[in-house]
């Protein structure tokens, strides 16, 4: 006879289990089928297995009177129960008791079930302030839905010799202040991060674009040969010249003193700067050495400090923006893994579409010329994705439907170990986020049916209009993809990426006709939702609105842009740039009136900048 969650909550659940992850097991059964109120009558007997793998797949055997699940290792028995509830009917679309839902009427059928994933690790990435505050409801989020690492990164960079500083409380002061304040965080959490993730069978990462700090940017007054010499003078805004002894050495101490004090991560991140090129040493001892080169060269310095400090813990050489490309000069120590991030690749398109102009000869290409570099090693092969960006995506949430799943299953192929999702944010994501839900079943799955994961998602986030909730996602993806189409637009000096470019003029002609497209369908989305008249898709609604909102501010500022370069009608460029202006004053109210004070230094900063170039366009 098929199991049902109802049927299931009447069995007998193991109680004496070894701490962490099958205990929570154990626990997480009970939670969840507590919902029933049913007394247990022991009709049928629950077995949890744990051995000893490297690897967190799980077997289920079902019969009508005794259920085993044995997980690979410990951890692979929460994936087990997990995938279990999941058959009967639970899922998990956002994070907090709110977001755990129940579909009845789910069964499972006597029999052997076998389930591996396609990635050894599986990686939430918390990307700033707000969603740091929320830490134990995200890791239990990322735990349920199957992801078993949790990686603490902060945008903007944390300050590292902040002293005892309080943390600001009003929108403005975070905003004026600058910096974000992971370092506190973790400085008051980490026992409570490292425990939590303990009981899940859950890996930790950490870090971010840290390694200017390490060298304090006053010690140029005294020592600037220790900084970068850049277009014939010493630049102290930049990274480190890494030839110098000095400054190696002072490399060498403050990296101990970081890894002594947030200690207790699995992989550690000291990056470099965050910009696209020009932050490196030209001097004598360093010319020879790409950007690459001497990133690797620093981050191995750093890796014989953290194999004293912390063995068996690893840290990440970067491959972005102007390291992407392999070095030449420079080997990694066997504690440095890759991190793969391709920002800014091509989000309508799969990482290795070969149609796409973009990706595979400036993303995929390098990419494959990493690999031997790091033996070729899964294990040491990262990659770092942007699916829950909405900096980079400008607010916007796209679903990426099915570029998520092309892109596991090319990541998978190639022989990467561990797929990443970054979550950041300048606002919170109003109503349940499907681009990360979504990441988390193809990092298990690549081969996911897209329509059924889409219905199984809406079933359970919308009850009462689940269809209609699918088929809005499906197009808002359509309205998406023409947003993020990038053909072969030249990167915008000084710009991101979705600020576009006008080379070559052709494809910026292209891209206008799109974004007018896009911001139209995404509108008459807003009013979709709107016509449902649906207090619980209230979040929804408002987030409808942001979305369109953007999305006509982008069209009419790319619209009147090309007016000016072409020199076109003066009264329909000056429409473009009004319209343009009206909608960027209605996100500045929104961020002023309803967002959260926690995302302030991301959201002004953001929406400053796009006030800034709308007004250069004028």
């Amino acid at each position: 006879m098929p199991l049902t969650a109802l049927a299931l909550a009447s069995w007998s659940l193991p109680t004496a289990l070894p701490r962490g992850p099958a205990t929570a097991a154990a626990r997480e059964l009970r939670h969840h089928l507590g919902r029933f109120g049913v007394p247990v009558r022991s009709a049928g007997e629950v077995e949890i297995v744990a051995g000893d793998s490297a690897t967190d797949g799980f077997s289920l055997e079902l019969s009508a009177t005794r259920l085993t699940v044995r997980g690979d290792n410990p951890r692979g028995c929460l994936n087990g129960v997990y995938w279990l509830l999941e058959r009967l009917g639970f899922a998990w679309v956002e994070p907090g008791e709110g977001g755990s839902r129940f579909v009845p009427a789910r069964q499972l059928a006597e029999g052997r079930y076998r389930q591996e994933p396609a990635f050894a690790r599986r990686t939430l990435i918390l990307g700033n302030d707000a969603l740091h505050d929320a830490w134990p409801a995200w890791l239990e989020w990322a735990s349920r839905n199957r992801l078993n690492d949790i990686f603490f990164h902060d945008t903007p960079p944390s300050r590292l010799h902040r002293g005892p500083a309080l943390r600001p409380t009003t929108a403005g002061e975070i905003a004026s202040d600058g910096g974000g304040w992971m370092f506190e965080r973790w400085d008051t959490d980490s026992a409570a991060i490292r425990g939590a993730a303990a009981d899940a069978g859950m890996s930790i990462q950490f870090g971010g674009h840290h390694l200017p700090a390490l060298l304090e940017r006053d010690l140029f007054a005294t020592d600037p040969e220790w900084f970068p010499l850049r277009n014939g003078a010493r630049d102290a805004r930049y990274n480190l010249c890494v030839s110098h002894e000095g400054a190696v050495a002072h490399l060498r101490q403050s990296a101990r003193a970081f890894f002594q004090r947030f200690g207790g991560a699995d992989i550690y991140h000291l990056w470099a700067d965050d910009i696209r090129g020009g932050g490196w040493c030209e001097c004598g001892g360093c010319a020879a050495m790409s950007p690459s080169d001497q990133a690797l060269f620093a981050t191995n310095i750093l890796a014989e400090v953290l194999a004293e400090a912390a063995p068996g813990a690893r840290i990440a050489h970067l491959a972005y923006h102007d390291t992407l490309l392999p070095p030449s000069l420079v080997r990694p120590r066997d504690n440095v893994s890759l991190l793969f991030a391709p920002r800014e690749r091509c989000y309508a398109h799969a990482i290795d579409d070969a149609d796409c102009e973009r990706n595979v000869p400036q993303y995929w290409t390098p990419f494959r010329d990493l690999l031997p570099l790091f033996g070729n090693d899964p294990a040491r092969v990262d990659i770092f994705e942007y699916y829950s960006d909405a900096i980079l995506f400008k607010w916007l949430a796209p679903p990426l439907l099915s570029v998520q799943p092309a892109d596991a299953a090319a990541y998978a192929r190639a022989g990467a170990g561990n797929l990443q999702d970054l979550a950041v944010s300048p606002r919170p994501w109003l109503g349940p986020p499907l681009h990360a839900w979504w990441m988390a079943h193809c990092a298990w799955d690549p081969a996911a049916p897209v329509d059924a994961a889409l219905s199984q998602f809406c079933t359970a986030a919308y009850p009462a209009h689940s269809h209609q909730m699918a088929d809005y996602y499906r197009d808002q993806d359509r309205a998406y993809r023409l947003i993020l189409d990038l053909h072969d637009l030249a990167p915008a000096a000084r710009r991101d990426v979705l600020d576009f470019s006008n080379q070559p003029p052709e494809t910026m002609h292209t891209k206008v006709a799109e974004l007018a497209e896009a911001a139209a369908l995404l509108g008459q989305l807003h009013e979709r939702i709107r016509g449902l008249n649906a207090g619980d898709l209230s979040g929804e609604l408002q987030q409808a609105e942001l979305v369109w909102r953007l999305a006509e501010h982008l069209a009419h500022r790319m619209a009147a842009w090309e007016l000016s370069l072409s020199g076109g009608d003066s009264a329909a460029r000056a429409g473009h740039l009004a319209a343009a202006t009206a909608h960027l004053q209605w996100l500045e109210e929104w961020e002023r009136s309803r967002n959260q004070p926690a995302y302030a230094n991301l959201s002004r900063r953001l929406l400053r900048a796009m006030r800034s170039y709308t007004e250069s366009l004028a």
